[in-house]
């Protein structure tokens, strides 16, 4: 298993790691895809005025992150 190159709080990863098996392959997999397109998911309805809080959404975790912009765009 290859690491996601994204940043996460300490409590984040408590949470993640504490998820059953199916629950923590689902978010993994909705992770990678935001890291390989920050923009594949839906703008944050709070933060409509900031493009760049986007919100993850799986059955069993909702997941906020930010993107950093530049030249390569990354979580």
């Amino acid at each position: 298993m290859t690491a996601i190159p994204a940043r996460f709080a300490a409590s984040v990863g408590r949470v993640i790691r504490g998820l059953p098996l199916p629950d923590r392959e689902e978010l993994r997999a909705a992770l990678e895809r935001a890291c390989q397109v920050p923009w594949s998911w839906p703008q944050a309805d709070r933060y409509e005025m900031d493009e760049t809080v986007r919100v993850i959404t799986t059955r069993s975790a909702i997941v906020h992150y930010v993107i950093l912009p530049g030249p390569d765009p990354h979580l």
